[in-house]
């Protein structure tokens, strides 16, 4: 009697601990797909054109804490090919300016922008500005080759 019980107790603390791990996968599959890791493969994948300096309107603002974030849209400004003001988009059509070292070198690098520590509404946060309308069209990306199988090898 007292061995089915602990088969019984062990076999549900078995079952608990393969719950908790399923969770888990579930929670990082979730934080994988936050919508910075979401443009980040379209612009591997597809590339992007580069930016020239200039005000660009329309460009999203991914507020992010590791891989998990939101994002948002804005405007900026782009000067000797670094970031140098950036500005977060209300449902009111207003703008917030982010503030931040622009004298440090926020370079831009197949149409999304180096990480950015900054302040807005007296909170640090990191962002990357994603400049979705220099993305190359579909038709445009690399062709993928297949990953090797040892086997086919030896």
């Amino acid at each position: 009697m007292k061995k089915r019980r602990l088969i019984i107790l062990m076999l549900c603390m078995l079952w608990m601990g393969m719950s908790a791990i399923a969770q888990n996968e579930q929670q990082k599959e979730k934080d994988d797909d936050s919508c910075y890791r979401k443009w980040w493969r379209i612009f591997q994948l597809r590339g992007a054109d580069e930016v020239p300096d200039g005000e660009y309107e329309n460009v999203i603002i991914s507020f992010r804490e590791g891989t998990r974030g939101n994002c948002y849209y804005g405007k900026c400004i782009v000067k000797k090919g670094t970031l140098r003001e950036i500005y977060v988009k209300f449902v009111d059509g207003k703008y917030e300016k982010v503030e931040f070292d622009a004298k440090e070198d926020f370079i831009i690098k197949n149409g999304i922008s180096d990480p950015v520590v900054a302040k807005l509404k007296g909170n640090r946060e990191v962002l990357n500005v994603i400049f979705k309308e220099k993305l190359r069209p579909k038709g445009n990306a690399y062709e993928q080759a297949p990953d090797p199988e040892i086997e086919d090898y030896n």
